[in-house]
């Protein structure tokens, strides 16, 4: 027997992953306690985005209630692997809230159908990343996978395997204009009922006002007026709102257009140098970067951006939604590094001080790496091992080893960001 929609719950106890993250994201709009399920990175950028909302005098609350086709979970969208880690997309339909407040005051609030994407990363065989740095999750310390398994130094804290893994690395939004067949109903039933009483309501006057029948025979008369003229009207006008709905949404896909399709020839680009290397992996990349990047008072404190400064540019962003879509532009390899641009669409929530809107961005944005270093589908910027000592350290705070002093070369491990420019919509 088929689940009804208004049955499907997301549940912490009983769910998935998935599920637990979107209820940890739901806490930490309340409490500012960032998602245990999220990895390192998705973490760091929480807190960044939370500084900047107490820096606005502003908190923020989501809420997702399940709807729509995928309301209780797809199993697998789209995977990919490297020695050590897979990574599986993972989706499920919600209707997303948010609401900013200022004191006991709500300033913005905005409910949208969406579909909410997540990617899970889990170890394919444990014996191999051992070696692997991870920060602890009881206390934060950046220690390898193997010693949190016989007991963190720092807190004495152990943990199996499926303690650490898996782990949601990433996670993004976009508008679902699909409707279930209840939401159709509803909708339709609107327009027939609107429709009907007004055909009832006009014939009914005009009758009164211009013949000379029986009440009760012109209540009759356009009681059945009303129906069919509700029933056909109103299915027509129905109709004609998905239509105009459909342009609306198909117009403001027209400037995504040209980015969408350049996945395929970017892999095969990119495959030459590193043969595990997918689409999905990458803008996963980007996104996680841009999101430490946008919330950072100073991005040039982080070991991810390696450009000119940014000045104001995302000082008033409050939030940000991925599109889902990113475009290839430019890609050249010089000697062991690889140097690429990409146009990013956000949707972004400001607040200017005087005001709170969202408005799309589009940018370009210019990432680096050394091809001659294979792929960690798992690496974070949190726990990395300098070259020179061998110490864990945590890179989003502090450039230099703690132990020897050596600045971290972040280009030579992972990608970094080495230009961004806000272009204009034409």
């Amino acid at each position: 027997m088929k689940k009804k929609e208004e049955e499907i719950i997301w549940s912490r106890s009983n769910g998935s992953l998935f599920e637990k993250f979107a209820l940890s994201l739901e806490e930490y709009t309340r409490t500012g306690k960032t998602p245990a399920e999220g990895d390192q990175d998705i973490q760091y950028g929480l807190e960044l985005q939370n500084k900047r909302l107490q820096k606005k005098g502003l908190s923020m609350l989501y809420k997702f209630v399940p709807r729509g086709h995928f309301a209780s979970g797809m199993k697998q969208y789209k995977s990919w692997r490297d020695a050590h880690y897979t990574s599986t997309l993972q989706m499920r339909t919600c209707r997303m809230e948010r609401s900013l407040y200022k004191g006991p005051k709500k300033e913005h609030e905005d409910k949208e159908n969406m579909t909410f994407v997540q990617t899970i990363t889990d170890v394919n065989t444990p014996q191999l990343v051992g070696n692997d740095v991870h920060n602890c999750p009881n206390c934060g310390a950046p220690v390898s996978t193997e010693t949190l398994q016989n007991g963190c130094p720092y807190c004495g804290s152990h943990f199996d395997i499926s303690d650490i893994f898996p782990k949601v690395s990433n996670y993004y939004f976009y508008k679902d204009p699909s409707m279930t067949d209840k939401e159709y109903k509803v909708y339709l039933a609107k327009f027939m009922i609107g429709c009907g009483l007004l055909f009832f309501l006009y014939g009914t006057i005009y009758s009164i006002i211009n013949t000379d029948s029986s009440l009760i025979s012109i209540l009759i008369i356009q009681l059945v007026t009303g129906i069919f003229g509700g029933v056909v009207m109103g299915y027509f006008l129905a109709s004609l709102g998905l239509l105009g709905k459909a342009f609306y949404n198909a117009g403001k896909t027209l400037c995504l257009l040209p980015s969408m399709g350049t996945g395929g020839r970017f892999v095969r680009q990119m495959q030459k140098y590193s043969p595990e290397f997918s689409f999905e992996y990458f803008s996963n990349k980007i996104v996680s970067l841009l999101k430490m990047i946008l919330f950072a008072d100073d991005p040039s404190d982080l070991p991810v951006y390696t450009g000119k400064p940014l000045g104001n540019m995302f000082e008033n962003i409050v939030d940000v939604l991925y599109t889902g879509v990113l475009g290839l532009k430019t890609f050249t390899v010089n000697g062991d590094f690889c140097e690429i641009s990409v146009n990013v669409f956000l949707d972004n929530l400001y607040d200017n001080g005087s005001r709170i809107f969202q408005r799309r961005d589009k940018y370009r944005v210019w990432v680096r790496k050394n091809i001659k270093r294979p792929i960690n589908m798992n690496f974070s910027i949190r726990h990395l091992q300098c070259k020179g000592c061998g110490m864990s350290f945590d890179a989003t705070k502090e450039k230099h080893c703690p132990g020897c002093g050596t600045e971290y070369d972040l280009a030579t491990e992972d990608w970094v960001v080495t230009k961004i420019v806000r272009l204009k919509f034409y």
